[in-house]
């Protein structure tokens, strides 16, 4: 499998990358490229214009700065102190091979997987294809209504979603700012809410009381390396005085966006994580993860299986 032709441009500012988007319509902007080139060799959504990120010494600075590996992140004393469930979950991405070149922000911009995608241009006319690709069917549900169900399987967006976090984004007039809650559309092809097409990943910034929550992230995945999570439950608790004050829970891999359960985490607020608090909150996640016939493992395996990583995240929330 070859990369088809395209031309790479390397700009030395955000706003020069900007621009270079703005000019050209097809593009695609590139991190690390442990993603988007594999998709390239697979024939998938390939552009003509690759706008590569790597000068960009803005992305590098701050500590959660787009531009860091996920190695660095995952290596990084400063902030396995402040935010240790991050450099946990930056530890468990594919394999410390891939962590030395993937970016946290190709990790948060992660295309949408499904089985019926991400396979070769041959596998592809052989099947059908699919509604992501060169198809207007959808070969998972019979009726979509044009939204595409491909999943999305990045391991750090429950993390920070339960931290509170918020995304900084380059802009033609600069940046500005998205909570990571209002970040992601329930949408396949789409992806997102409200980011433009030359508009990129700068920075994450956590709230100001992010250090005071206890996060847990637990994964599901094939092999304990190298494959994407087939489940992902991050859970955050804000102790006070030995009672849960604030609670968010936040789930990966079960649908197209990493998002918050408010009525899981609701009925942990005013206990102390007792066991069948626990086990209510687990079986409410459970009801609400709605996972695709579209990864490896079954629906109703994937299904089960957020109860189960919900009581383990909660668990590991507990006080030493």
């Amino acid at each position: 499998m070859r990369i088809p032709d395209f031309t790479l441009h390397r700009p030395a500012t955000s706003k020069e990358a900007v621009a270079l988007a703005k000019e050209f319509e097809s593009t695609d902007f590139l991190g690390g490229g442990t993603d988007l080139l594999p998709n390239y060799k697979w024939g998938l959504g390939c552009r003509e214009n690759i706008i590569s990120l790597r000068g960009l010494a803005e992305l590098r600075e701050p500590s959660l700065g787009a531009g860091r590996t996920l190695w660095e992140i995952e290596n990084d004393a400063e902030l396995a102190e402040q935010f240790p469930a991050l450099v946990e979950a930056a530890s468990h991405v594919a394999t410390p091979l891939i962590r030395r070149s993937a970016t946290l922000g190709g990790n948060l911009f992660l295309d949408t997987r499904c089985w019926h995608f991400n396979q070769t241009a041959d596998w592809r006319r052989a099947h059908g294809s699919c509604l992501k690709a060169e198809s207007d069917q959808c070969r998972v549900m019979p009726d979509p209504g044009n939204i595409c169900v491909a999943t999305y399987s990045g391991d750090m967006a429950p993390v920070f979603l339960a931290y509170g976090a918020t995304a900084f984004l380059a802009t033609s007039e600069g940046e500005r700012s998205v909570s990571m809650n209002n970040l992601w559309a329930p949408d396949g092809i789409r992806r997102f809410q409200d980011v433009g097409g030359e508009e990129f990943l700068l920075r994450v910034e956590m709230a100001e009381d992010a250090q005071e929550w206890t996060v847990a992230y637990q994964k599901l995945r094939l092999r304990e390396s190298f494959d994407f999570p087939e489940g992902g439950v991050a859970a955050g608790i804000r102790w006070q005085d030995g009672k849960v004050v604030d609670a968010r829970i936040a789930t990966t891999a079960y649908e197209s966006v990493p998002m918050l359960h408010s009525e899981p985490a609701a009925v942990l607020v005013g206990g102390s994580l007792e066991e069948d608090v626990v086990e209510q909150a687990s079986e409410l996640l459970r009801a609400e993860v709605r996972p695709m016939k579209n990864t490896s493992m079954s629906p109703a395996y994937r299904k089960k299986m957020a109860r189960v990583l919900c009581a383990r995240a909660l668990n590991s929330c507990r006080p030493v």
